[in-house]
């Protein structure tokens, strides 16, 4: 199955009493159509990360396309079953730090260029701002929040956006990123320092 093409959603329906640690189980098992439903199920979860930390629809497909080829080549090695979403955030995470250091190295911004997304983070923001309103109506506040969170270091964009976007506990993102507690909450604490200068003028005191 490791070079089985990943397929586009389905409208089909699974039955609900389908539990995770069943379909994980059959998918270990060879089912093929299991694979299939475990890319339904999760595809889009991934592509959502991705998107917030690439910038672009073309990169994210791939990081999703890379991450559940690496899944069903390793999903057999997965010896805890519970422990499947935090490993799935895993390898999606990597991928986009990857990919952004690649890119980063590569590229040379010109001074209007901007990533092409209005990320999750934005409206999640939105709650430290004083009109959270404006965040929709203000398209200053949306290229200053974009900008600033595109512009954090590959690892604090990471921490940043599986806590305050995907709502991980900082325990599972030093678990999905492979280092301590004590970088996640530093790596947290410096991006939300760097944002909140930069967008001093809009938090709340």
């Amino acid at each position: 199955m490791a070079n089985a093409k990943i397929l586009p959603l389905h409208t089909r329906r699974q039955p609900a009493q389908e539990s995770q640690e069943e379909l994980i189980r059959l998918a270990q098992s060879g089912d093929e159509s299991a694979y299939k439903r475990l890319y339904e199920k999760y595809c889009r979860l991934v592509y959502t990360l991705a998107y917030q930390m690439v910038g672009n629809h073309t990169d994210a497909d791939e990081i999703v396309q890379e991450t559940f080829i690496r899944v069903f080549k390793n999903l057999h090695r997965l010896r805890s079953i519970a422990s499947f979403t935090s490993w799935l955030y895993q390898i999606a995470t990597n991928l986009s730090i990857d990919l952004r250091k690649v890119r980063t190295r590569r590229r040379t911004l010109t001074l209007d260029e901007k990533p092409d997304y209005m990320s999750a983070f934005e409206l999640s923001t939105s709650r430290h701002v004083r009109n959270p309103s404006q965040v929709l109506e203000n398209q200053e506040l949306l290229e200053q929040i974009t900008t600033a969170v595109d512009d954090l270091p590959a690892q604090q964009k990471a921490v940043i956006l599986l806590h305050e976007v995907e709502g991980l506990s900082k325990k599972v993102i030093s678990g999905i990123l492979k280092c301590s507690l004590v970088t996640v909450r530093t790596n947290l604490h410096h991006a939300r320092k760097k944002l909140r200068r930069t967008l001093i003028k809009y938090i709340q005191d």
